[in-house]
């Protein structure tokens, strides 16, 4: 029995042991995660720091955050991470929570709720990520977003989600979201005519939804919007699609320094950021642009505007604009564009579907030489991107 006494006393010891041993090391990842979370927000010029960080096993619950960019710190409550683990290269983290943020500046308040990251990558120093500068996350979601202003909502989101697919090697990062509904109130405008506008075409409150979907290529910096859709219910859908290449990480780090030397500037010192921006544009190509509308009754809403404030009916103002258009055209001094222009326009209005204007060059064209191109013969420009205006397609 004594023997029996004293195997068990070894066995609870070692239990002991191995149990405190398990423990010291979960904290020690999770201290080394937050450490270099820490310092991936630096890096970015931005000190991220909280009052208390309680851990228990491999999660931690930061209270107090607050983060400091510019000399001003600016508290965003509390921050949730759960499953925080070592990993070759860096540190994962199953998620990243902060249940609520609100921020009050200029007689506004925003209201954030329910905002998590998933899957996070924390890389080591040296370590590229591919789809993130700071670090990358695979899921993200917000659950809810509100904007009032005087005690009153102008704005609200809901359900926004970001699903990243990581490369494969030097393949393809894949993106895709969108939210489900967002609201708006346009009867808050300062301008009473633009209020008188709105009202008469019925959207001082307007709601709706958006999709987003593409790839990056971090090697060759090739970035491919295939979706972005903006639906405004009872107006019409706008959608946004491209293809550029060279926006690559390091072009982006430099179009971030950039851009904080141009907002730190003197008057004096704009100019010169300015031209140094126009050289990071230059590291740019096109390939690819399509913007459409789809209209869902906005140009027969505007047409019965305009039609009433002239005592005539739709078809007498879209007969009037058909034959302005040719004029109005003119002074962009591109013939070919206001050819094209002129013939979808008058479709259009015949029969509001969809207008889409698409680039399609034969070959890449630089950023550059669009803008040399543009100011020298919008024309040449056109040929050059293949460009079409079309009317329901």
């Amino acid at each position: 029995m004594q023997i029996v006494a004293t195997k068990m006393k070894a066995l609870a010891l070692g239990a002991a042991l191995a149990a405190t041993s398990f423990t010291g090391a979960f904290a020690q990842d999770v201290d080394a995660a937050l450490a270099r979370m820490k310092a991936l927000m630096a890096d970015q010029g931005v000190t991220l720091d909280w009052a208390e960080a309680e851990i228990s096993g491999a999660d931690a619950t930061l209270t107090g955050v607050s983060v400091t960019s510019d000399g001003t710190a600016e508290p965003i409550g509390d921050i949730e991470l759960t499953g925080i683990a070592d990993a070759e290269d860096g540190y994962r983290v199953a998620s990243i929570a902060m249940p609520t943020y609100t921020a009050t500046e200029a007689g506004g308040t925003l209201t954030l709720t329910d905002l998590v990251m998933d899957e996070v990558f924390l890389p080591n120093e040296g370590v590229e990520v591919a789809g993130g500068e700071i670090f990358f996350y695979e899921r993200a979601a917000l659950g809810s977003a509100t904007l009032e202003t005087d005690g009153r909502e102008v704005f609200s989101l809901a359900n926004l989600n970001v699903e990243i697919t990581p490369p494969e090697g030097d393949g393809e990062l894949a993106f895709a979201g969108g939210a489900d509904q967002f609201t708006a109130d346009l009867s808050v405008a300062e301008d009473p005519k633009h209020t008188e506008v709105l009202t008469r075409l019925g959207y001082e409150q307007v709601a709706g939804s958006m999709a987003f979907a593409g790839s990056w290529a971090a090697g060759e910096g090739r970035l491919k919007l295939s979706q972005y859709d903006f639906v405004v219910d009872d107006a019409g859908t706008l959608g946004i699609s491209f293809d550029v290449s060279g926006y690559t990480p390091a072009f982006i780090k430099a179009l971030r320094e950039t851009s904080e030397r141009m907002a730190a500037s003197s008057d004096a010192e704009q100019s010169r950021h300015g031209l140094a921006m126009l050289g990071l544009m230059q590291q740019l190509n096109l390939h690819g642009l399509e913007i459409s509308f789809d209209d869902a009754s906005l140009t027969t809403k505007v047409l019965e505007y305009a039609a009433e404030d002239q005592g005539i009916s739709s078809a007498d103002v879209v007969n009037q604009t058909k034959a302005v258009l040719p004029f109005m055209m003119a002074g962009i001094n591109a013939p070919q564009l206001s050819q094209a222009l002129t013939a979808a326009l008058s479709q259009f209005l015949d029969d509001p579907q969809s207008l889409t204007i698409r680039a399609a060059p034969a070959n890449p064209v630089p950023f550059s030489m669009l803008l040399a191109a543009g100011m020298a013969s919008p024309d040449a420009l056109i040929q050059q991107l293949n460009l079409s205006v079309t009317a329901n397609d």
